[in-house]
């Protein structure tokens, strides 16, 4: 199937989005993107960020990956039609509902 630049899963739609994010959040706050057609990953420069990032992106839903070393947490929402992923700390195993 042939993508052009106006199709939901185009790379050059999501790039957009990758700028808005880094609008948003700040690039300097942002080690790695990871762009596939439909999905964004981010990792930030300091894990102990991640969260916070999450939130400001409007990305409620975590994912705890405890048996990695060292644990994280994946945060992850939809931004303008986009799978958006953020890695953070390990969340608190005492932290209250997302």
């Amino acid at each position: 199937m042939k993508t052009t630049a106006t199709s939901p899963d185009s790379l050059v739609r999501a790039l957009g989005v990758v700028a808005q994010v880094l609008a948003t959040v700040g690039e300097d706050r942002i080690e790695t993107v990871t762009l596939n057609r439909g999905r964004i990953s981010l990792h930030p420069h300091d894990l102990s960020e991640g969260e916070q990032i999450a939130r400001a992106l409007g990305c409620s839903l975590p994912m705890d990956h405890r048996m990695l070393v060292p644990g994280t947490t994946d945060w992850s929402g939809d931004i303008d039609g986009h799978e958006v992923h953020i890695r953070a700390q390990l969340r608190s195993l005492t932290a209250g509902p997302a």
